[in-house]
């Protein structure tokens, strides 16, 4: 993780981690939304109903969303970026289990992002958050 100017760049292993996850869960569903639209409109073609061809049509809509889904979440490049201006306030926590240090940040619009790291000596990055103005919580 890095501050460079008003943006917080995330990356790492967790990055990628959540970067594949999404992938898979996109291309999942594709493929079952796939499946479905298919058979709908196989069912369209035997029965010539107008129900079965709108929902062809709905689930290729939502292969769409998903394959969008994938490519934004699962595909695009670079590391994901918090503009520092929608941090509301940071709170530092150690996780009981395994003594890993978090930091939750709390961001607009009732968003939460927590991230973990992997040595206490990474805790400046608290520091780094209030010297742009953004108040630690502790």
């Amino acid at each position: 993780m890095r501050i460079e100017g008003d943006r917080i760049f995330i990356s790492g292993d967790q990055a990628g981690g959540t970067k594949l996850l999404y992938l898979l869960l996109a291309v999942g569903w594709m493929v079952f939304f796939m499946l479905q639209a298919l058979k709908h409109y196989k069912m369209y073609l035997l029965t010539q109903g107008a129900s079965q061809l709108f929902f062809a049509a709905l689930a290729a809509l939502i292969v769409l969303f998903w394959s969008y889904v994938g490519y934004t979440r699962g595909l695009s490049p670079g590391p994901d970026e918090i503009p520092v201006q929608h941090i509301l306030k940071a709170q530092k926590q150690v996780r009981a289990a395994d003594d890993t240090p978090l930091i939750t940040l709390f961001l607009k619009n009732n968003r939460r992002r927590t991230l973990e790291f992997l040595h206490l000596d990474d805790l400046h990055f608290t520091q780094s958050l209030a010297g742009h103005g953004v108040k630690i919580v502790d």
